[in-house]
């Protein structure tokens, strides 16, 4: 049960996903405390999500009450997410098949052995 090495896929980035009680207030203390940005969503409240993002960091939120479970975990951005997706597949639990966003985004979902979720995105202009 190794890795196939014969897949390449490059991790070029990884961001938390934290559990917030109160997404818009969590994002304002990012930003005023420590600098942070935001884009919030929806844009009007209740805020499910945001993603905040200060030089080479980003953080996800995600609403501890929101409209679905909500789960710990980290977002890894990649290159070669179609043959990384066909080599685990089979191999791990899959909480959200490969779909593709209207932006062209390629991403998928699954759990680790504690429950956390993992989702791995490729960016358009990644391919």
């Amino acid at each position: 049960m190794g890795w196939e090495r014969d897949v390449i896929v490059d991790f070029r980035s990884v961001a938390p996903v934290l559990l917030a009680a109160d997404v818009g207030a969590t994002a304002a203390w990012y930003e005023s405390r420590l600098g942070f940005k935001s884009q919030i969503f929806p844009a009007e409240p209740p805020f499910d999500e945001a993603i905040l993002w200060r030089d080479d960091v980003r953080i996800m939120l995600t609403a501890a009450d929101g409209p679905s479970p909500a789960r710990a975990g980290a977002r890894f951005t990649v290159k070669g997410i179609l043959g990384f997706y066909e080599a685990i597949r089979e191999r791990v639990t899959i909480t959200q098949p490969l779909i593709r966003d209207p932006d062209g985004t390629l991403s998928f979902e699954m759990s680790d052995l504690n429950g956390y979720a993992l989702t791995f995105t490729e960016e358009p202009d990644a391919a």
